[in-house]
């Protein structure tokens, strides 16, 4: 569980990608996009979704070049309104009226009751959330209570460009991201949960991430997301394809007026990743330390 749903969860609110190997120029969050006749360069932030309050950071020069943006571009913006907020929680539930437990064994549901509130101590008011909430989404519950008081990046750029009287919008849309995960069966889901055995702690696998994260280290990233079998199969849908994607659409705003995006950081780098595409298509992309 621990090598595959709770990383998947953390993949996707903020991770998801594939970094090149044994290149030091990838250590860094931040990239100016220039050249190919922009007039003022736009920049380009890796996010991670779920980070502990405490660990949070984002250096003065990162601040310098997010406030010499006119615009915010996120995943998704994240800005919705009351009826879409509750149209994305209906859409992480469980079909009305059932557990967890329906699609699993006695066995396997006596097992995943030890883990979560004996070996894992998540909070019974949780727990009972837990078994009405699709097995991905839930796992994100989980390491968000593990984890404690928590901050966003999306949230706190979200707060700084609305000081800063800047435009926001995202990518993509929250339906497309909530499709992503629902076009998972749920028994497919619960397979992942028993991939591995129910042991140990899922936060050894975040807190190798937060390291590799706060040392800017994209290569280590990528080697703890590749370690992962399931993230290799839902590849293309998570990752290649949504980078392919968005290209256009950040051409057509860099070229409006100076951007600063934000993306989860492991789709900057690689082949497939935004930084390479960003460069075949013409446009000098460099770490800004």
């Amino acid at each position: 569980m621990k090598k595959n749903l709770f990383l998947i969860a953390i993949i996707l609110f903020g991770f998801t990608g594939k970094a090149q190997t044994g290149d030091s120029s990838q250590n860094s969050l931040l990239w100016k996009i220039s050249g190919n006749g922009l007039e003022k360069p736009s920049y380009i932030f890796g996010t991670i979704h779920i980070i502990p309050k405490d660990d949070f950071f984002f250096t003065d020069l990162m601040k310098e070049k997010f406030d010499s943006c006119k615009q915010l571009i996120l995943e998704i913006d994240i800005n919705l309104s009351l009826a879409e907020q509750i149209n994305a929680a209906k859409q992480m539930f469980l079909p009305e009226g059932k557990t967890l437990f329906d699609y699993m064994s006695k066995k396997d549901s006596a097992e995943f009751n030890t883990y979560m509130l004996d070996s894992l101590k998540i909070k019974k008011s949780t727990y009972k959330k837990l078994l009405k909430i699709k097995p991905l989404f839930g796992s994100g519950l989980v390491i968000k209570e593990l984890i404690g008081k928590t901050k966003t990046y999306e949230e706190e750029l979200n707060k700084r460009a609305k000081k800063n009287g800047m435009e926001i919008s995202g990518l993509e849309t929250l339906q497309f991201q909530l499709d992503l995960i629902n076009n998972i069966s749920i028994e497919d889901q619960i397979k992942m949960l028993f991939e591995d055995e129910l042991s140990g702690d899922p936060l050894d696998v975040y807190n190798e991430m937060l390291k590799a994260y706060k040392n800017q280290n994209l290569n280590k990233l990528n080697k703890l997301i590749d370690a992962d079998d399931s993230m290799s199969k839902l590849g293309d849908d998570f990752l290649k394809n949504r980078n392919a994607d968005w290209i256009s659409k950040i051409e057509k705003r860099i070229k409006e007026k100076q951007t600063f995006i934000a993306v989860g950081a492991g789709h900057l780098a690689g082949n497939d990743g935004v930084l390479n595409l960003l460069k075949q298509n013409g446009y000098i992309v460099e770490p800004v330390k």
